[in-house]
C-alpha cells in the first residue's frame, strides 16, 4: 500500500482489513453467510471503483477506443470473462474488434497483425498471465497503443500501457471477485455506445 498508495488506496485496504476481521468468529469464519460476505466486499470493491476511476479517465479510454481502426482485447485465465465480455459488448456496438481468446494455442498468431492504428485492451491482475503480458509487449514493439485493465502501478502491464485503469477487487477466504472489473468493462462500452451515437 505504501509502495502504490493514494489516500483513497490506502482507506481501501484498512476497510478490507476491517471487513475481513468481522467475518472471524471465535470458531472462525461462517460458511452460511457466503452471499452476504460476497455482497459486502463487492460493495465495497464497487466504492472504491467508483472513487479510483474518474469521469475523465473514462472519457480518454472512450477516445482511444473510437481513435482504434481495430480494438484487440486480451484478458487471460481469471481475466478471460472480462475480455470475452468487452469483445462480445464491443461487437454488438459495431467496433471492430478481435477477441484473442487463445484458441489451440495461438494467442501470438491472434495478436501478430496488430498495427500502429489499432488498440489492444489488456486484463490482468496478479499472479499475471504471461499470455496477457507477451501481447501486451507485441502490441508496444508494433506501435499500438495499450490500454491496460489492471490491479497495481508496477503491473508489467502498466509499464507498457498509454493509459492503466486500476481495479481493486475484492477477495472472500481467498476467491477473488470480478465485480468491479466487470462494472468497469459495462461503463467503457456503454460510453462507447453514447459517444458514437452522438457523433453519428
Amino acid at each position: 500500500d505504501a509502495l502504490l498508495a493514494s489516500n483513497i488506496t490506502l482507506a481501501y485496504g484498512e476497510r478490507v482489513r476491517q471487513f475481513n476481521d468481522s467475518l472471524s468468529g471465535p470458531d472462525g469464519p461462517a460458511v452460511d453467510g457466503i452471499l452476504a460476505e460476497y455482497v459486502a466486499a463487492d460493495s465495497l470493491s464497487l466504492g472504491h471503483l467508483g472513487q479510483s476511476i474518474t469521469s475523465e479517465d473514462i472519457d480518454e479510454a472512450v477516445a482511444r477506443l473510437i481513435a482504434a481502426d481495430t480494438v484487440y482485447i486480451a484478458g487471460f485465465r481469471r481475466a478471460f470473462p472480462v475480455s470475452a465480455h468487452l469483445s462480445y459488448s464491443l461487437l454488438r456496438s459495431g467496433k471492430k474488434t478481435v477477441f484473442i481468446d487463445g484458441a489451440g494455442g495461438f494467442w501470438a498468431h491472434q495478436i501478430r497483425t496488430i498495427g500502429p492504428k489499432d488498440l489492444l485492451i489488456a486484463v490482468s491482475y496478479q499472479p499475471y498471465a504471461e499470455e496477457t503480458v507477451k501481447c501486451a509487449h507485441i502490441a508496444f514493439d508494433q506501435g499500438a497503443t495499450v490500454l491496460g485493465i489492471t490491479d497495481s502501478k508496477v503491473s508489467p502491464l502498466a509499464k507498457l500501457a498509454a493509459q492503466t485503469l486500476l481495479v481493486r477487487e475484492a477477495e472472500v477466504r481467498s476467491f477473488r471477485s470480478l465485480t468491479a472489473t466487470l462494472c468497469l468493462a459495462q461503463s467503457l462500452v456503454i460510453a462507447y455506445a453514447f459517444a458514437t451515437q452522438k457523433d453519428a
